[in-house]
């Protein structure tokens, strides 16, 4: 067998390059499976799905139907520990401070409701709204 005839042989039975792996991104559509508010469980998270969008826009669905009217925006921070997001939806443009980790199709979402910053842990408690989510297939 000739050198060419032999990498040709050796390339074509070489096994295929693995895809790179996917890297884990906020940008989608995510149904919420529980929700806190205060560190009491609430029951809102039913039929709620948050939207985060590649242009820092993101959206609200209930029941499957966009709560539009306004223009929502997020600024997240993949790099940060923990990771950060903070969203506006207001008309006065101030944004609220979050958290955010994502574990797969999965994601934990703490968003603060009081002036006391960022915060820093997951655990549900007073001042922060506590989700989980699960990524929509099909809609990211």
């Amino acid at each position: 067998m000739t050198p060419a005839l032999l990498t040709l042989a050796l390339v074509a039975g070489a096994p295929g390059i693995k895809d790179a792996p996917k890297t884990l991104t906020l940008v989608g559509r995510w149904e919420c499976t529980a929700l806190t508010i205060g560190g009491k469980a609430d029951p809102q998270w039913k039929g709620l799905e948050y939207e985060f969008t590649a242009d820092g826009t993101w959206i609200i669905y209930r029941d499957g139907k966009d709560l539009g009217g306004i223009v929502r925006k997020y600024k997240a921070d993949p790099k940060a520990k923990p990771a950060a997001v903070d969203t506006c939806e207001t008309a006065d443009g101030k944004f609220s401070p979050g958290i955010y980790r994502l574990d797969g199709d999965t994601m934990s979402m703490v968003l603060r409701t009081s002036d006391a910053g960022r915060p820093t842990t997951f655990d549900p408690a007073e001042g922060v709204m506590t989700f989980e989510f699960k990524r929509v297939k099909g809609k990211d």
